[in-house]
């Protein structure tokens, strides 16, 4: 490579590197960063969660709400084998030559093979290290890494964009301009009573539940929440999210683990489909908007969903307010919020099952 070596050549030559690496390794050591021993920031954490969670990782390596997690990733695989690199230099451990790093790298290549060798050169080339520089310059020329064409995985520089010369705005355009703006406060103002209607039917909800709890006196107006045995320290685990899902949906929506009904799109190998586009199912809620909620659909046993292994059974689901056997599936799908509220409620160690 000519010039000096800029952050963007060695995060492509770090996503390439992580592009070789087999499936199953990559789940792992993105299963690896997830140790709650790593200090790792709240967005970080969901981005490699999201990752995590992704059926083909490796095909969404390069998008821009995973990039952050690629260095630590990297970083968890390599570990071992820099670590073995390290001891084999000894004290030209931080600032070796080209032949020093070569000999060592060799010492290690009955150990460890090609691949991890890479992604472990590209760990360092990507980090602040003494012989970042040297490490790429290695995966740039060496053809035995299979990293001499890094540069396809180089995102495009962004050209800034030339000032352009105002031009002139006449009354009509000033006037449909003044009706968006009126427009945009209306739906804001709508966006905010539907906030606060729903807001109020919860509290309207939760009043008369405790009303109508043992001991208040009065007839019950609710049916009792069924209840299971499960551990008190258990508790509710937070729902995962991914960045994109994170920015709109809250978690702690009132409705959360509850139980609604919602038409919800056939997927393409669902073999119940006959002919329409949907269907009415029980979905979980996983969290929620004041206008939307995000619900993960209920399937019956005998389905096509019910024999896939990354759909989860629910265990009590009689007393969730499911009416059969159900299968939760693994993917969220994004609804309007029902106008009737939950009719029932996940237990938490069928909740708990689901992340």
């Amino acid at each position: 490579m000519e010039g000096p070596i800029t952050d963007a050549a060695r995060e492509a030559m770090l996503q390439a590197a992580l592009s070789q690496v087999d499936v199953r390794v990559l789940r792992d050591s993105l299963q690896a960063v997830s140790d709650p021993r790593f200090p790792i920031s709240k967005p970080l954490a969901n981005s490699l969660a999201a990752l995590r969670k992704h059926r083909d990782p490796q095909s969404v390596l390069g998008r821009v709400q995973y990039r952050a997690a690629l260095p630590y990733a990297a970083a968890a695989l390599a570990q071992p084998c820099l670590a073995a690199v390290i001891e084999h230099l000894g004290e030209n451990a931080d600032e070796p030559t080209r032949e020093q790093l070569i000999e060592a790298v060799d010492a290690v290549g009955e150990t460890y093979d090609d691949i991890t060798i890479a992604v472990m050169l590209a760990s360092v080339a990507d980090s602040d290290m003494a012989a970042s520089d040297l490490c790429f310059t290695v995966l740039d020329t060496d053809d035995r890494f299979g990293l001499t064409d890094w540069a396809r995985f180089e995102r495009a520089e962004v050209v800034p964009s030339v000032p352009r010369t105002p031009v002139p705005v006449s009354t009509e355009q000033r006037e449909a301009r003044k009706a968006k703006k009126q427009r945009d406060a209306d739906e804001k103002r709508h966006l905010a009573d539907a906030k606060a209607k729903v807001a109020e039917q919860v509290r309207a909800a939760r009043k008369k539940e405790r009303a109508a709890a043992p001991g208040r006196g009065g007839e019950a107006v609710v049916a009792e929440r069924p209840k299971v045995s499960v551990a008190p320290s258990l508790g509710h685990r937070r729902a995962i999210l991914t960045p994109l899902e994170e920015e709109e949906f809250d978690r702690d929506d009132p409705w959360s683990t509850g139980v609604v009904l919602a038409w919800v799109r056939f997927d393409a190998q669902d073999e119940e489909r006959s002919g329409g586009e949907g269907k009415i199912r029980p979905c979980v809620v996983i969290a929620g908007t004041p206008t939307h909620v995000l619900v993960r659909p209920g399937y019956s046993e005998g389905g096509v969903k019910s024999r896939d292994w990354k759909c989860t059974p629910v265990r009590y689901w009689r007393q969730s307010g499911f009416d059969q056997p159900t299968w939760i599936d693994v993917d969220a799908v994004r609804i309007p919020r029902p106008e009737n509220g939950p009719a029932g409620w996940l237990e938490p160690d069928d909740w708990n099952a689901l992340w």
